[in-house]
């Protein structure tokens, strides 16, 4: 299983005096607020199409042929040769 990362601790802030509101400054708007509201009038930009590689066009294999000749003599008797040719074509894929 995937370890859990862990998260940073929030520094605790000390608790205010009670009854001296009045004291107390009025709250300021973050900037973090501000810049939220400046970006929603701003319209979103598209997201950009990823790109396809180009598909590889295979080219076409010529076929191997194969060409065989055998060539037999033979002497059955004194005197008698016999020859035979023999040729084979075939293609290997």
């Amino acid at each position: 299983m995937a370890k859990r990362k862990k998260r940073a601790k929030v520094q605790k802030r000390g608790k205010l005096p009670r009854g001296n509101s009045a004291k107390r400054g009025k709250a300021r708007k973050s900037a973090r607020a501000k810049a939220a509201k400046r970006t929603v009038a701003r319209a979103k930009p598209k997201r950009a199409p990823a790109k396809k590689a180009a598909r590889k066009v295979k080219q076409p294999i010529a076929p191997v042929v194969e060409t065989v000749a055998v060539e037999v003599i033979e002497q059955l008797a004194p005197g008698v040769i016999t020859v035979t040719e023999v040729e084979e074509t075939r293609q290997v894929s």
